[in-house]
């Protein structure tokens, strides 16, 4: 199997099961393409992450450099001899997580090494600061901008997948984005995928269900001044739409029994995978409006990083720390979706 990846990728046939499955488009607010998960090895690096020792990490010198085709770089590597404008930009201790933005074949702006930092660290933030995730230390992270789909196939591995949006990699720690024409679709994309990532290494094999309500979730975070913002109202026709009927036991259960190629599949009906992501973001949405729901999801949480290898039943812990079980969960879940606050939420 090629190497273990999260990929943001547009509505295609869904390919058989062990390979990639795809995903609906996030739904930020802009038109963002779709995403897809690769199913993660046994000893993936996310089963691997509490193997990884902390280690006191040395400052950085992150080099800023151009090459012969005028595509601007950074790297914590020196540049090679015929490299121009080479200057450090920044020299001191590295943060928990250290994230570098480099254009493959495209020239990114000044400030987008900055915001993709920014971006990384403010998600880190509230997931630790709300949910008690823990902060991977010295985790570095790569992020790669590719403009063509060619070189973009090429950096992926897999020509199939040339027309996705993004992907993480488990085994390079490497985000890589296929740049849009629009900024704001790039950067929910960039977020989606940090939020794997950080998924990944500090919690393990999440059910698929929460990983993908987290990364949709926080794939909405825009970082402003001290802090930053979730627009929890975006895109309510669409989430008034994907409702599931009835008290909304059957399809909660449904929801969190998904796996792997399960949660992707669109065996059915057009739209069944938008419509399992809606819910998996409304579900997230909802465990996050208040302290009784961000406990329940801080319990599962917890209890995935104690056996990082093998998915929790998410269902059994929702059961016993949501106030009034799963039934009280699904009936408010079902209510939130058919009448979506028009809610923006600071951290």
């Amino acid at each position: 199997m090629a190497a273990p990846v999260v990929v943001s990728t547009p509505p295609q046939a869904a390919p058989p099961v062990q390979a990639p499955t795809i995903e609906p488009a996030p739904a930020h607010g802009v038109d963002a393409l779709p995403a897809i998960e690769v199913p993660q090895p046994l000893q993936s690096a996310a089963c691997l992450a509490h193997t990884q020792a902390a280690q006191a990490r040395a400052p950085v010198a992150v080099h800023r450099w151009v090459d012969a085709a005028g595509i601007t770089h950074y790297s914590d590597q020196a540049p090679p001899a015929n490299a121009q404008g080479h200057r450090v930009i920044a020299v001191s201790g590295a943060p928990a997580i250290d994230v570098q933005a480099s254009g493959y074949d495209v020239n990114l702006p000044d400030q987008l090494q900055q915001r993709a930092v920014a971006d990384a660290l403010g998600v880190q933030r509230v997931m630790h600061d709300t949910l008690g995730v823990p902060i991977p230390s010295g985790m570095r992270l790569q992020i790669v901008f590719v403009r063509s789909e060619a070189a973009y196939a090429q950096q992926i591995g897999d020509p199939s997948l040339a027309k996705s949006s993004g992907t993480y990699s488990t085994v390079d720690r490497t985000i890589r984005v296929r740049m849009q024409d629009q900024d704001e679709v790039n950067f929910a994309v960039l977020r989606h995928e940090i939020t794997h990532a950080l998924v990944h290494e500090s919690i393990g094999n999440l059910p698929v269900s929460l990983n993908e309500g987290l990364a949709e979730y926080f794939g909405r975070y825009r970082s402003g001044g001290m802090g930053g913002q979730v627009d929890v109202g975006g895109q309510r026709t669409a989430m008034i739409g994907a409702a599931p009927g009835g008290d909304g036991s059957e399809a909660l259960v449904d929801l969190l029994a998904r796996e792997g190629s399960g949660f992707y599949t669109e065996a059915l009906a057009a739209g069944e995978r938008e419509r399992r992501y809606l819910r998996a973001y409304s579900l997230v949405a909802l465990l996050m409006r208040d302290r009784e729901g961000r406990a329940a999801l801080q319990g599962v949480l917890a209890a995935q990083a104690g056996t990082p290898c093998v998915p929790v039943a998410a269902e059994r812990l929702l059961d016993a720390a949501y106030p009034g079980g799963l039934r009280r969960l699904a009936a408010e879940w079902s209510a939130f979706m058919r009448n979506p606050p028009d809610d923006i939420r600071a951290y």
